[in-house]
């Protein structure tokens, strides 16, 4: 059976975790809706934290952030 998605559009700057958190409020009406995010679809029935972050970045929600603290770490330290 198709499911019939509402496409939404993310404001402009909106990071990928408020992009997922926005999806989810969505899911929890019991809305089907969907949004481009880098050039991937996001679905609010079946998008997670991780997901999303696996599709756009190739990690976890947080591996991502670890590696984001290990960057700044290493920039503080030149």
């Amino acid at each position: 059976m198709d499911r019939k998605y509402e496409k939404i559009d993310f404001f402009l700057g909106i990071t990928l975790e408020q992009a997922v958190n926005e999806l989810l409020s969505y899911k929890e009406k019991g809305k089907l809706v969907c949004g481009e995010f880098n050039g991937v679809i996001l679905y609010s029935d079946t998008v997670t934290m991780d997901s999303a972050y696996k599709q756009i970045t190739g990690k976890t929600k947080s591996e991502f952030d670890k590696s984001l603290q290990e960057l700044k770490e290493n920039y503080e330290k030149k």
